[in-house]
């Protein structure tokens, strides 16, 4: 009996040491250290394109840039059309070495440069025949993630998603749609809706989008769930 007195009174010491330290710590003035709520989350990026292509070719994927005179691209039309040989040009020597047959373009404008430059698409996948390479154009691409971003806005793609369609993916893009982060690409989807005078929603419904990045792996392991993505990215200097 006695010992069960005796831890009683222990306890019930020990619960009030334990309260009167809560209410010292409570009561003592604490120092909180100031938080600019302004401030950016990342420091500003140097160069995106550099941050970009390196990063994307890390990661696993092949980023080809071709560096244009933006100044000649707007006043010299056969300077623009030799640039854009050039591009699809590769695109079709990419396809060839890939032995890829079937291929489905799944952006709507890039049709009629395919037709001329002579590249045989499809624009829906065969029953019960896969396709061997899917072509398709970027709208944005984020910096610091070395993402690509898929959208349906504009007729931009086809399908709700780029990737299960084919091994090999072939993407062509801009270095004007390099954006810092995700946050920016959040920005620039709510400024477009508003300028389309489309209502915000106050649970992101914005049209279909998909954002990947390369997978490294073997050669011989790409599939169309980890495909091999070669990013043809046109750079205006």
């Amino acid at each position: 009996m006695t010992t069960d007195t005796s831890t009683a009174n222990i306890n019930a010491t020990c619960k009030s040491e334990i309260c009167k330290a809560i209410r010292s710590a409570l009561q003592s003035p604490v120092s909180v250290p100031s938080i600019n709520k302004t401030s950016e989350l990342f420091d500003p990026i140097e160069n995106p394109l550099e941050l970009f292509v390196n990063q994307f070719n890390e990661a696993g994927g092949k980023c080809v840039v071709f560096d244009m005179d933006a100044a000649r691209l707007k006043s010299d039309n056969h300077y623009a059309f030799d640039m854009q040989k050039k591009i699809y040009e590769y695109l079709k020597m990419e396809l060839e070495f890939g032995k890829c047959n079937t291929i489905l373009n799944t952006s709507s404008h890039l049709v009629q440069p395919l037709q001329y430059f002579q590249i045989p698409f499809v624009d829906s996948i065969p029953a019960h025949n896969p396709v061997d390479a899917v072509i398709v154009y970027a709208e944005f691409l984020i910096a610091r993630s070395a993402s690509i971003v898929f959208s349906q806005r504009n007729g931009m793609m086809l399908y709700p998603s780029i990737k299960n369609l084919a091994k090999n993916i072939f993407v062509l893009s801009s270095s004007n749609c390099i954006i810092p982060d995700l946050h920016t690409f959040v920005d620039l989807t709510m400024e477009s809706k508003q300028e389309e005078n489309r209502p915000e929603q106050v649970d992101f419904q914005f049209d279909m989008t998909e954002i990947i990045r390369p997978t490294k792996v073997n050669e011989e392991e790409y599939t169309a769930a980890d495909p091999k993505i070669t990013l043809i990215l046109i750079h205006e200097v």
